[in-house]
């Protein structure tokens, strides 16, 4: 699951400008069980900088 989110992160599936959060934050204050696994993806992927403070 945390992939899975991770990939929709860095799709942009998630970003939502409206609420002044970032896709990152949004998933990880809905999932936080899953900020590990997510972090390390995004890291494995090249997108550490998708990582932001919450």
């Amino acid at each position: 699951m945390a992939d899975y989110l991770a990939q929709r992160i860095i799709d942009g599936a998630f970003d939502n400008s409206k609420e002044g959060m970032t896709g990152y934050q949004y998933v990880i204050s809905k999932r936080p069980d899953l900020k590990n696994g997510i972090d390390t993806y995004l890291t494995e992927q090249g997108k550490a900088d998708l990582i932001t403070a919450l």
